[in-house]
């Protein structure tokens, strides 16, 4: 099922757990007509209503069957009133009518998915494929596909900052940021085998969720534009995903371990501001050159003409004259 939890204050209560008709993968969350969409592992999309003043709150309202052997991840554009979910293996992407349930097409691109992408600043769908080691860009009103080659990043999880139009991907070694309008990347080292991206467009924020294999596992945070690499936090929870809550500044991330269920939290670090990391890198390297500048100029000045005092007068030799 999927766990409900309030998060209204800075330490999360469990609420309750909404019964899935099988078991569930990703989730997408429509705000705006107080839904959730869960793909699974039959092959549907279960849509469930968490409006707290309806009858069926909490409750499964209806199921979407895609045709697919699983739906895993999802993404849902309120613009469009359409939720995209991955069919994985299959290697198609299902649009579903958020409002009617109706599918209304189906992208079949042909590779192993990953987590589809809305991108508001363009109107692509955007997807990888980690077999293909590629980004695919799928226009919803055409079905046309395009592929990016990603030179050996094995791609997982992604997320998309519609402001900049700049994406965050999740690589098997390192974490790549990827200009959607110009294909230019960069490539940060500091976070390996990530699985999940997301984005908060209010703190700034993608969190990449790196569950590893060494007992222990890491969120990577990153952020601006272009984007930059901000900080790591180390975690016990073996979680593959991420959530940031805004309002309290806090992280969230399932808890994985065996035997375990629930979530893990920790407050958002503070990132410094870029001028304090400056001072932090370069601080000694500055005051080194200022203590050499003031030798310089003590130098300097002492070799002045007008500072340098003058000789001592020697007395002149009397000379004696023959008489």
């Amino acid at each position: 099922g999927v766990d409900v939890f309030d998060i209204s204050t800075a330490t999360a209560r469990y609420v309750k757990t909404i019964p899935m008709p099988s078991s569930p993968n990703g989730l997408a969350i429509a705000p705006d007509l107080e839904r959730i969409f869960v793909g699974t592992s039959s092959g549907s999309v279960a849509v469930a209503d968490i409006n707290t003043n309806s009858p069926t709150t909490n409750g499964v309202i209806d199921e979407v069957h895609t045709g697919g052997r699983q739906a895993d991840l999802l993404d849902y554009s309120a613009a469009r009133h359409r939720v995209y979910a991955s069919n994985g293996a299959d290697g198609t992407i299902t649009s579903i009518d958020s409002e009617t349930h109706e599918i209304r097409a189906r992208f079949d691109v042909g590779h192993p998915l990953e987590q589809p992408r809305y991108d508001p600043a363009d109107g692509m769908v955007y997807v990888t494929s980690p077999d293909a080691d590629a980004l695919f860009r799928i226009d919803p009103n055409d079905g046309s596909i395009k592929s990016s080659a990603l030179g050996g990043c094995v791609p997982t999880g992604m997320a998309i900052n519609p402001k900049s139009n700049h994406a965050l991907i999740a690589c098997k070694s390192f974490v790549m940021s990827w200009d959607l309008a110009s294909g230019k990347s960069e490539v940060f080292g500091q976070v390996a085998g990530g699985d999940v991206v997301s984005y908060y467009s209010g703190a700034d924020r993608f969190l990449v969720a790196s569950p590893l294999g060494t007992g222990h596992s890491v969120i990577g945070i990153f952020g601006g534009t272009p984007i930059a690499y901000l900080s790591t936090v180390v975690t016990d929870a073996r979680g593959k995903s991420a959530a940031y809550d805004e309002t309290n500044h806090v992280i969230y991330t399932p808890d994985g371990r065996a035997g375990r269920a629930g979530i893990a939290s920790f407050r958002a670090p503070a990132i410094p501001p870029p001028w304090l990391s400056f001072v932090t890198d370069f601080g000694p390297l500055v005051a080194i050159l200022a203590v050499m500048g003031l030798v310089i100029y003590v130098v300097a000045r002492s070799a002045d003409p007008v500072r340098r005092r003058d000789p001592a007068r020697q007395p002149v030799p009397r000379v004696l004259r023959p008489r």
